[in-house]
């Protein structure tokens, strides 16, 4: 997919581990592992070494260039170019397909599809940007069905959402495909041990190596039927602030399989406190904050078994968050509102952002102040609470005058949206208020946290 609207890109990911130190991408505020494409050795994907050079002449399923595990290179040569790929497989072999094409997501460059294809020619699945979106390259972890052959094709973005096609020589992608490796330590697969806390199987991440500000791995299983639950334990250690669980999109449009969770939810380590709890169809994922200690992750199939009832979870756990609200006591009334922090925005002449967490218990009303400092200056607000998993119902921000009388601009979450506001504009310089209150708790769920992405700067360009 092509860039999203700077203010989106700056903000909207923000969301989740929102601080940023310098380590991922300076625009999102948010640090993780570059998992556009899965060629870390520790996932247990093939040696890119073993990848040869392959013409084009590819262009139809007839045509399609064999392939044995490993590397491919190609092109989109020119506009609306198609290549096709095949290999074998087996039935309930797990596979990872993936580009790496552009790693800093330069619109001037080639924004790869792939699209996965069994021996019919039907498609199974397919992917645009890797999950989370950190470029446009892209990435599918599925579980083939059936013994047989199988088809990719990598396309141009712009070919595909039926664009004007864009191709070039230098459109140049490198396309891998590797089994998942259970045996690797970024790896887990559920071993359907049991449905409870006492059988939970315990989760690995890849070691935290390059100074990133957050650890990876990978989760991967099947459910047995539609009343099976999969629990798996982590550890929160000192150091590391918060966790996010990122499930795969599903069906012939995302990873091939024919269930959407009905839950995923996170627990103290003897599973009586659901600390967060989310929808997976919402695909935002759960995103809580984790003070230091032990905790289980629970997955519920909750429905009726499909052909392809398999899972795929990335989680993630980071050193950093959004800054915690340090005036709770105060900060309930607009005339003692708790100031936000601002820095400037890398790339973005006159724009600042800001972040927090906050925690919204029944009743409590959290007053922030921001400084416009010209009229023209445009207010962008994202906060996310009940989407990343909180227990938080009907959260509502709104900016206000300095008195917290006058709305300039107001939006609730729901279920399924965070709170956006963009680019309001005020009708002078001088002190604003963002304004957090909730409509009610959800008696599930305990967490109770709000996170807010807050940007002042001049408008977008048209």
């Amino acid at each position: 997919m092509r860039n999203l609207t700077w203010t989106t890109l700056l903000l909207a990911s923000a969301l989740a581990f929102g601080c940023d130190d310098g380590a991922g991408d300076p625009d999102s505020g948010t640090d993780m592992p570059d998992t556009g494409t899965m060629m870390d050795p520790d996932t247990g994907t093939t040696d890119p070494d073993s990848g040869v050079m392959m013409g084009d002449g590819n262009d139809t399923f007839a045509d399609a260039t064999p392939l044995t595990e490993g590397m491919a290179m190609g092109a989109i040569g020119e506009p609306g170019d198609l290549d096709y790929y095949s290999f074998e497989g087996a039935a309930g072999a797990w596979v990872i397909l993936s580009t790496e094409a552009n790693a800093d997501d330069d619109p001037e460059m080639v924004d790869t599809v792939i699209t996965l294809y069994d021996s019919a020619m039907n498609q199974i699945a397919e992917n645009d940007d890797g999950q989370p979106r950190v470029n446009t390259d892209s990435e599918i972890i599925t579980q083939l069905p059936a013994d047989g052959t199988y088809y990719v094709l990598v396309q141009e973005w712009s070919t595909w959402a039926g664009e004007t096609p864009e191709g070039q020589a230098d459109f140049t992608y490198e396309l891998s495909i590797g089994g998942l490796n259970f045996d690797a330590e970024a790896v887990t697969g559920d071993p359907e041990s049991g449905d409870d806390a006492a059988s939970a199987t315990a989760l690995g991440f890849a070691a935290d190596t390059m100074g990133m500000a957050s650890d990876f791995g990978i989760i991967a299983g099947d459910f047995r039927d539609g009343s099976d639950v999969d629990v798996f334990s982590f550890s929160i250690t000192p150091g590391r602030v918060a966790a996010r669980v990122i499930p795969m999109p599903v069906g012939t449009d995302g990873n091939g399989s024919t269930v959407t969770p009905n839950a995923i939810w996170i627990t103290n380590a003897d599973g009586s406190d659901v600390i967060a709890r989310i929808d997976p169809s919402a695909l935002d994922g759960l995103n809580p904050p984790l003070p230091e200690g032990d905790y289980l992750l629970w997955i519920d199939h909750g429905g009726s078994a499909g052909a392809a009832d398999f899972y795929v979870l990335k989680m993630f756990r980071g050193r950093v968050d959004n800054p915690a609200e340090t005036m709770e006591a105060t900060n309930g009334v607009a005339a003692t509102p708790e100031a936000l922090s601002f820095e400037a925005v890398m790339g973005v002449p006159g724009a600042e952002r800001a972040f927090i967490g906050a925690n919204v218990g029944d009743g409590d009303t959290d007053f922030f102040s921001l400084e416009v400092t010209d009229a023209t200056e445009v207010v962008s607000i994202f906060c996310g609470s009940r989407t990343a998993g909180s227990g938080v119902v009907g959260l509502q921000a709104a900016l206000t005058d300095s008195t917290g009388t006058t709305v300039i601009e107001m939006d609730s979450e729901s279920a399924t949206e965070g709170v956006a506001i963009e680019e309001a504009s005020v009708s002078a310089a001088g002190t604003y208020l963002l304004r957090l209150t909730k409509g009610s708790q959800d008696p599930m769920v305990s967490g109770d946290w709000v996170r807010c992405g807050v940007l002042v700067g001049p408008p977008a360009a048209p």
